[in-house]
């Protein structure tokens, strides 16, 4: 076995696995701006293109016609706020973090770790790092920047690591030396998906994204760069990828800046959406917390309400409340009807009280 190389077997199931495979994507060979694939897409099928994998590249590589070498519009854009999120793409942070105390520094933008704690550190460091693929974790012994590293882990393994729990750093810390710096796979990111999906899977090109202002503020991916992914101008021409989402993509979440009442809420929503918003999963949490504006600190109407037997249901009458909820603590509130959203949990409040709220369009 190869010494720069420490592998350490763990349980089975712990990875995310992608569901991407029910996401059709469709090559458009029609040059258009960023906006105007967006528009084109939106009408036609469902999005721009979302992409959560490798496999996801492999297929959009694969899709473009063969005679064509240039680069495609994709559906990321430049967002107003940034965000620690996993190399994989899963966003799991505000359900387990380690970070040292004063930590994250705001200008360095990669996580590393060391001594059982996170630290962020310049992403153009060299350090050791630790990789995953389906069974075991990878310490490679060979300094690289953090870009580097993760191309390295997901060549010849799946991906920089993700830390889930306490089990999982503890396992970490035991195969990394005391006093040992090495790459994980937290990065800081401000970019974010036309259709809101809450993922953050990237697959920049090297010396991407460019941090020089005015380098442009949505994405394409090139045909022949194995996939990989650099930021333009939005009114340059190319042909594009749009997707046809899997159901789990198929309930559009509209955040409303205007304050009303919960039944006036629901009103406005049900004439031109669906209705208010139903929230089934922790990635519908994290769809809510990314679509309300950064400015806007408040709570905002979701489509949960107390019925007449005083059980909690979905304004569009779904009752998924056994399999997901997010109530805060000594949450709901027995003499409050209707229920609010705020920092990716749930409170009751007053169905007269005036917030701002979310609808949502789609099959559900």
């Amino acid at each position: 076995m190869d010494r720069s190389l420490f592998v350490l077997l763990l349980l089975s199931g712990l990875f995310w696995s992608s569901s991407a495979l029910s996401r059709q994507y469709h090559y458009i060979n029609v040059r258009m701006s960023w906006p105007e694939a967006q528009s084109y897409c939106r009408t036609k099928y469902t999005d721009l293109a979302t992409v959560d994998t490798m496999d996801d590249v492999n297929r959009l590589v694969n899709i473009v016609d063969s005679g064509y070498s240039g680069s495609v519009w994709i559906g990321l854009k430049r967002g107003t706020q940034k965000h620690w999120a996993w190399s994989n793409g899963e966003n799991t942070l505000t359900q387990f973090s380690a970070w040292d105390k004063k930590e994250p520094i705001s200008h360095n933008e990669c996580g590393s770790f060391s001594s059982g704690v996170w630290y962020s550190y310049p992403c153009s460091s060299n350090l050791h790092y630790v990789c995953y693929s389906e069974s075991e974790y990878i310490r490679v012994q060979i300094d690289k920047n953090w870009s580097d590293a993760q191309s390295y882990c997901r060549q010849h393994h799946t991906d920089l690591i993700t830390i889930h729990n306490s089990e999982e750093q503890n396992t970490i810390k035991s195969i990394i030396p005391s006093g040992s710096w090495v790459w994980i796979g937290l990065f800081q990111d401000s970019w974010e998906w036309s259709d809101k999906w809450s993922r953050f899977f990237r697959n920049w090109a090297a010396g991407q994204p460019s941090q020089s202002s005015g380098s442009g503020d949505c994405v394409s991916m090139s045909t022949i760069d194995s996939g990989k992914w650099a930021h333009e101008s939005c009114d340059l021409k190319h042909p594009f990828i749009c997707h046809e989402g899997s159901s789990a993509l198929s309930r559009q979440y509209h955040y409303i800046n205007v304050r009303m009442s919960w039944p006036e809420a629901q009103s406005y929503c049900r004439t031109k959406y669906t209705d208010l918003a139903t929230v089934d999963t922790m990635d519908d949490v994290n769809r809510l917390v990314n679509i309300v504006d950064s400015g806007y600190s408040g709570s905002v109407w979701i489509g949960l309400k107390r019925g007449t037997q005083k059980h909690w249901a979905w304004s569009n009458g779904e009752n998924t409340l056994t399999q997901f909820s997010a109530w805060d603590k000594k949450e709901p509130i027995s003499h409050n009807e209707c229920g609010s959203f705020s920092s990716g949990v749930w409170y009751s409040y007053p169905c007269s009280s005036n917030l701002h709220y979310v609808c949502y369009s789609g099959e559900f």
